[in-house]
């Protein structure tokens, strides 16, 4: 399905850390028209859901961590489940599943002991975890 122009604009704008405020001004639209075209955008299937994008930075104490798991059963029940575990915790922001050598790349954000006590106390003792190799984050270069 082909979306409308105003509707790629909006997309970009948002990917690119725009807020709703601002488009609303910039394209001389009222916040609701914009909430309409992201609504409409869900309902297609364009936008698979809307979050809440943190400036982590302007946290005092802030890390951020990569954190590559393998686990000891991949089947579809066992994957569901470490996933749902994972998306309990507020501390993980993003979850992909990767292939290769590691099957999850997780991205974990909070204080430098929050993410320690979370990758060893919550993620290393999940049963189906096999292994864990977790790497600190010492700069992010936005593009």
């Amino acid at each position: 399905m082909k979306i409308k122009e105003k509707d790629t604009r909006i997309l970009d704008a948002l990917r690119k850390g725009e807020s709703v405020n601002s488009l609303a001004q910039r394209f001389k639209l009222p916040k609701s028209t914009i909430y309409y075209h992201l609504t409409k955008l869900k309902k297609i299937g364009f936008i698979k859901g809307i979050r809440v994008s943190m400036d982590y930075e302007q946290m005092p104490e802030h890390r951020a961590a990569l954190v590559l798991v393998s686990l000891n059963k991949t089947n579809l029940k066992d994957v569901n489940t470490f996933e749902e575990e994972l998306q309990r915790n507020s501390i993980v922001s993003d979850i992909y599943g990767v292939t290769g050598d590691w099957d999850f790349l997780l991205v974990i954000h909070g204080t430098k002991q929050e993410i320690t006590k979370f990758i060893m106390e919550s993620i290393q003792s999940m049963p189906n975890v096999k292994r864990t190799h977790s790497l600190f984050i010492m700069k992010h270069i936005e593009l």
